[in-house]
Parts: structure tokens; sequence; C-alpha cells
């Protein structure tokens, strides 16, 4: 007996399909709607601040006690900005909405990445979301959210190219680098990737003179030269031209203890399932290339990068999430048959549309709105002490914690910081000595910042907290649940002081 279909069931599959679409809409933008607690965002703020009251750029410090004027750029300067106008109108909310955004935006990206590969809708929308939720602790307010949207708009860009062999799609890459490289540093990932491509054709072109035949496509040499070249020169399109290069130097060689301190450069440590879905991407991605049964010299030398920078830093898990991704598409797209169902642009839109009603409804549930994340912000930030530093004309210099420094750099604008989230400013020694005092290790008594300080303001739980409250250089003036307050006497540069409050 021949079964029937009832009429039901194709708006059925229809209505799993818009679920299923939504969902994976929502692995990142939920993750997103939480209070702000990152602490370089209320530095960025300021920066945004002061570009537009200066209408200029910074290529000097202005903002710390001991480092005015030495040289400092700011390379993500267009992010900056976007985040201080977000929060002139539309205040915390607006920049965890801004954040949904990037989020829902470096969805649709990485799903282009595998849509239309030939593999099932099921397994189209499981594969987005596991790159996706390598991510999931990415989505705070920093520039390396435009970083991953320019990154997998570029890998599209590319493999794109490389399946139908046309090159001229590649010359929409030079418009993204320009924007690219004002808005974050992590541009030259993106330049690794076209130079990997060029390096391919270079490669295959001489295997050729050698009778060789690698399995790669059909592009030209020389177009790719070009395209490559004015990748790079696109990037020099900025405020800085080539200082930014020399930034990128520093982070690359010279300053690489930031990767001992930071926690978001330490690497993977395989304690929370983010860190096993990295694995999984990355095994999925190298089963694909084998399954070729042929070398791919630009997919395999781009997982290499990908796993040395991802597997390098927790930061950057989102490269291997991204490549893995690509390169299993290109995989579908080379040995399946593409004739299996995928979503139209118009189920896409309306799975969009219900992903930001649902959107909509947690955030009520959670109370997202401006007065419940002043009081996150007070409870995490010295909010209060900052209050009593200005009604009581408390001036520095100051001593502060690494966390604490963009924080008061926002809300103390009139007493310069002695240390705060711009690593690149302060440097590896600093940086390390300063959170050494902050531990109460041997030598914290002999910390030059602190010496200098007329006024601390410290996080209460802080060792360093407890040691000044018995010392007798130190006088604590307020107390509250997170912070205490210090005033301090001046001492020169050459004194310290032992653990009795005497001059040494």
């Amino acid at each position: 007996m021949q079964l029937k279909l009832s009429s039901s069931e194709p708006g059925e599959s229809a209505v799993r399909r818009a679920v299923l679409l939504s969902l994976m809409f929502l692995v990142l933008a939920v993750q997103a709607m939480s209070p702000i607690d990152d602490p370089d965002i209320w530095w960025r703020l300021r920066l945004g601040e002061w570009i537009v009251n200066h209408r200029a750029v910074p290529y000097v410090d202005y903002f710390s006690a001991n480092d005015v004027g030495t040289h400092w750029i700011e390379y993500s300067w267009v992010f900056a900005l976007i985040v201080y106008w977000v929060h002139l109108y539309l205040g915390l909310v607006g920049i965890v909405y801004f954040i949904v955004l990037l989020g829902l935006s470096v969805t649709y990206a990485a799903y282009r990445l595998i849509r239309g590969a030939g593999l099932p809708i099921q397994a189209e929308v499981a594969l987005v979301a596991l790159s996706l939720g390598t991510m999931k602790s990415l989505m705070t307010p920093r520039p390396w959210l435009i970083t991953i949207l320019f990154f997998a708009l570029e890998l599209w860009i590319i493999y794109r190219a490389r399946f139908t062999e046309k090159e001229r799609l590649l010359w929409l890459l030079p418009i993204l680098f320009a924007v690219w490289a004002n808005c974050h540093i992590q541009f030259v990932y993106g330049l690794a990737a076209v130079g990997l491509l060029f390096g391919e054709a270079l490669l295959a072109s001489c295997a050729r003179s050698f009778g060789w035949n690698l399995h790669v496509p059909a592009l030209s040499l020389r177009k790719l030269a070009w395209v490559t070249v004015a990748c790079v020169a696109a990037t020099f399109l900025t405020p800085y031209h080539y200082l930014i290069y020399d930034q990128v130097f520093r982070y690359m060689f010279v300053q690489v203890g930031a990767f001992d301190y930071l926690a978001e450069l330490h690497p993977l440590f395989f304690r929370s399932p983010g860190d096993w879905l990295v694995l999984a991407m990355t095994l999925l991605a190298a089963f694909a290339l084998g399954w070729q049964r042929k070398w791919i010299p630009y997919s395999t030398m781009l997982l290499m990068v990908a796993g040395f920078v991802g597997f390098r830093a927790r930061r950057d898990v989102w490269m291997i999430a991204l490549v893995s991704l690509a390169i299993i598409g290109e995989t579908a797209r080379s040995v399946l048959p593409n004739n299996v169902y995928h979503f139209g642009k118009g189920q896409i839109v309306v799975a969009l549309l219900v992903s930001l009603a649902v959107l909509f409804f947690i955030g009520h549930n959670r109370g997202i709105n401006e007065e419940n994340f002043q009081s996150v912000v007070a409870q995490k930030f010295p909010v209060q002490a900052v209050k009593y530093v200005k009604s009581h004309r408390l001036s520095g210099p100051l001593f502060n914690h690494y966390d604490w420094g963009g924080f008061l750099l926002w809300a103390l604008p009139e007493i310069p910081v002695s240390i705060d989230g711009r690593a690149q400013l302060f440097g590896d020694r600093r940086i390390e000595r300063s959170l050494a005092s902050w531990s109460g290790l041997a030598g914290w008594e002999s910390e030059p910042d602190l010496l200098r300080a007329r006024l601390v303001i410290a996080e209460k739980n802080r060792p360093l907290t407890t040691l000044l409250k018995s010392h007798a250089g130190f006088k604590l003036v307020y107390e509250d649940h997170n912070a205490a307050v210090f005033i301090g006497q001046p001492r020169s540069s050459d004194e310290s002081i032992n653990d009795s409050g005497e001059k040494r």
C-alpha cells in the first residue's frame, strides 16, 4: 500500500526548518545579552570621547599619570568611536544590543560559508552551531568581534572565488581591508589568508615547471599578486599609516609577556565545553581534507595557521572555527551532489525576525535595562568610591589596579590613572610589576607608582589592600562592599618604605 503525505507535513517541515535556523541565530546573540563587565570598554569610551572632542586620533598618551607624551596609537579607533556614540545616545543597553547585532552578523556570515554545500539542513545548522559555540566567551564589547565578522566575510569571498574560479570577486577584499585596518589590528590574520592564496598559486606555478600538477583552482597568478598588493596597500589607509605595522611587530616579537598575564591570551585548558568544541571542529576539518584524497595546499596551510593561532590563545579560537567551517563546506561542494534543499533568503529573514522576537522576550525577562546594568557596574567597579573622591576633591597621583584603570580613566577623567588596560602602552615589565604588587608579593613596598601615590583606589579583597590598612604611610578614608580609598604622603622616587612605615 502506498502511503501519502498529509497536507500538513510540508508546512510542519517548514516550521521545523525555521525553528532550527532561529536557534542557530540565537547561539551568540543570547550570550551577548549580559550586563557590561568588560574592564576595557571604559577606556575605549574615554578614547572615543577624546576623538570626538579633538577631532583627531591620538599619537601619544594623554590619560595616564606617568606616561603622558609616550608614543601610543589606538588602532581600534573606529570601534572606540562607535561604542562611544552608542553609549552617548543609548547607554550601556545600546552597547549590549550593538554586540547582539554583531553576533547575528557573525552567525549569518558563518552560515554563508557552508550554505548550499550539499549537506542536509540539519548538518548545516549543527556545524554552524558548533563553530559558534567556540566563540560564546568572546561576546563582549571588544573590536575582535569586527575581526571575526570580517574574517568570515573574507573566507566566503575567497572560497567562492576558488569554487567559481573567478578572480573578480576577490577585488572586494581591498575594500574590506580598508575598513578592517581602522577597526582592529588583527586584520593581519586576514592578510595571512590572502597571502596563502597567492602562495598556493605560486606553488602550483612552480610545480608545473617541474611537470607536477597540483589540484588547485585555475586562478591567475598575476591577478592574485595584484589583489594581494592591493589588500596590503589598503591597510595603510588609516590615520596611522605605516605605524600600524610597528604595533604589529611589537605584538609579535616584543610584548610577548602578555600571553602569561592576560587570561584572554592563555591557551586552551580543556576545562570547558567550548574548548572541546574547538578540538572537534579542527578534527572535522582535518577529516574533510583527508576525505578529498588529494592535497589542497591552500586549505591545508590555512588550517595549520589557524590551529597555531587558535590553540595558542583562547581569544583567537574563532579562527579555527571559521576556517574549519569553510574547509568542510569546500569538501562538501566537491564530493557531494548539490541537490539538497537549503534555506532561501526569505526563510532566513523570517528566522531572523523570529530570533529578534525571542531576544526581546529574553531581554525583558533578564531585566536588560539601564538601571539594572548600572547596578551591576556598581557591584563590579568602584562607583561609590569615585563619588567619594569627587565629593572630597581628592587629587592624585593615583595608584590603581590594572583591571580598574579603564573605569577610573572614564569615571575620573580629571585624575590620570597609574595603569589601565592599554597593555601595548605600559609594556610587559610594568604590568607584571604592578600585578605582583597588588598580589602583595615581595617588593611591593618598592613599587614606584605606589611611592608616588597620594591617592589609592583599591579593590577590597586584594592582598595589597590588606597590607595598606596596617601601613603607617597610608590612611584609609573610605571603604564599601568592593572598594577602599587611601590617601598617603608624597615621597620622592628614590625612597621606599618598609612594613612599619619607616623610610629607607
